[in-house]
């Protein structure tokens, strides 16, 4: 089996190489139903496009795909091109009276 490196030949990478340009082929429906909903956020997002709504489910659905494959690892050198995540502030102390239950606001 010839080494393609999986990789269509129209791909391209940003300068910096955190951001891979790709042709994504989608259903007509699922198009539709992005449109629908960049329609759906254009008070927030007036410039808000189909696209831009694919790309926000395809991220969250690899963000999800990495997390359940415990055995990927990124590639050390893709890996150094980003900075390690800031720590988290700390917590505000909670009231006596609090009724959130712990539920993300």
């Amino acid at each position: 089996m010839p080494d393609n490196d999986h990789q269509a030949r129209s791909t391209r990478f940003s300068k910096n190489g955190t951001t891979a340009f790709v042709r994504l082929r989608v259903t007509r429906r699922a198009y539709e139903y992005a449109r629908h909903w960049a329609r759906f956020h254009g008070a927030a997002m007036p410039d808000g496009t189909a696209e831009d709504q694919l790309e926000g489910y395809l991220n969250m659905a690899m963000l999800a795909a990495m997390g359940d494959d415990r055995d990927w690892q990124c590639p050390p050198e893709i890996e150094a091109l980003y900075p390690p995540p800031r720590p988290a502030p700390p917590a505000m102390p909670r009231s006596a009276n609090d009724l959130d239950d712990d539920i993300p606001f």
